[in-house]
Parts: structure tokens; sequence; C-alpha cells
């Protein structure tokens, strides 16, 4: 029976019962994929959202714990009442 046929019939008879394999494979593969790709983007997401917030967190503190900020602080608000004050000057001044 095996001897009968040539080994292109067999060749191409082997062809012909991989292809349906190949395409139940694939279509499996691909429907994982997509699956596993739903679940994977939310916990890409929640990681995304979660070093954005450490980062800012992080920096914040770093920003108002040293010891320029309070300086920095200080100085703007001492340039806010010197512009309030010049401002006040010039408006009484023009009245007059």
């Amino acid at each position: 029976m095996l001897l009968d046929k040539s080994y292109g019939q067999l060749l191409s008879e082997g062809f012909v019962r991989a292809i349906p394999w190949a395409v139940v494979f694939s279509v499996a593969f691909i429907i994982t994929v997509k699956i596993s790709m739903v679940f994977l983007g939310q916990e890409v997401k929640k990681a995304i959202d979660f070093t954005a917030k450490t980062a800012v967190h992080t920096s914040m503190s770093a920003v108002l714990s040293s010891d320029v900020f309070p300086k920095v602080k200080q100085n703007t608000k001492e340039a806010i009442e010197y512009t309030v004050h010049s401002v006040n000057k010039e408006l009484y001044a023009k009245k007059k």
C-alpha cells in the first residue's frame, strides 16, 4: 500500500493533512495572544500609572524637603510683596 504511491503523492497528501492543523493552530494561537494582550494591556496601564505617580511623588518629596525650597518660597513672597507695594505707591502718586 505504501509502496504503491510515489514520493510526490506522499508529500502532497502530507501537506493536505497538515494545512487544516496549521489553520487550527494559527487560529488558536491568535485567540490566545489576543486574550493575553487584553489582560496584559490592563496591567501595563496600571504599571505606567503607578510609575508616573511614584515619580511625581518622589520628585515633589525631594524638592519640598530640600533646603532650597524654603528660600525660593521666601524670595517669591518678598517679590510679590514688593510688587504690590510698588504698584500701590504708583497708584497713590497718580491720585494726587
